[in-house]
């Protein structure tokens, strides 16, 4: 299997929404390596661009400029073309974003990550905010998790976290509440 992590790095991302994205992810590959032997990890982490970064740069390094989400997604969908075939790999993808992106990109992103959820097992996007927001108004705050909610399934799914206690219950909901 291969595991995508996607983070943006955008400036709308501040020190607490990285922090929260971090930890997550943190705890994703934990999971897996704990889990999982036979598992490649792909870091990819974007702004308006997207690249593929080493562990060290994903967890350390900052970034700042605008947001295009689908440049992560584009990149996912480069690399797993050359170097992870659908029909060899099972492929998982992880987002995390605070839903910020420059709206002549939301159409885009949604269409391409529609063409990533068809070659992955599981695809799940992560909404990061700043300000605790309660369950019953997080869809209100609109960004890219009312964008992509007519692609949400069992197979493409929304999470949202707002601070550190939302991130184990949200990571469980991912996986079904079975860890």
């Amino acid at each position: 299997a291969v595991i995508f992590f996607i983070m943006d790095t955008s400036g709308s991302m501040g020190q607490n929404k990285k922090f929260l994205a971090r930890s997550f992810f943190f705890l994703l590959y934990h999971f897996l390596r704990h889990k999982y032997t036979h598992t490649e990890i792909v870091f990819i982490s974007h702004t308006i661009d997207a690249k593929e970064v080493s562990e060290d740069d994903f967890f350390k390094k900052g970034s700042s400029g605008g947001t295009f989400v689908s440049a992560g997604i584009n990149k996912c969908l480069e690399i797993s073309s050359k170097r992870y075939h659908q029909n060899s790999w099972n492929i998982y993808a992880f987002h995390c974003s605070d839903g910020d992106n420059w709206p002549e990109d939301n159409q885009r992103a949604l269409d391409i990550s529609s063409k990533l959820k068809n070659i992955c097992q599981l695809y799940c996007f992560i909404q990061i905010s700043s300000e605790i927001v309660p369950s019953n108004e997080f869809w209100s705050k609109g960004g890219m998790a009312n964008v992509y909610l007519p692609i949400a399934d069992s197979k493409f799914k929304i999470v949202h976290i707002s601070g550190k206690n939302d991130i184990w219950p949200q990571f469980t909901k991912m996986f079904g509440g079975k860890i």
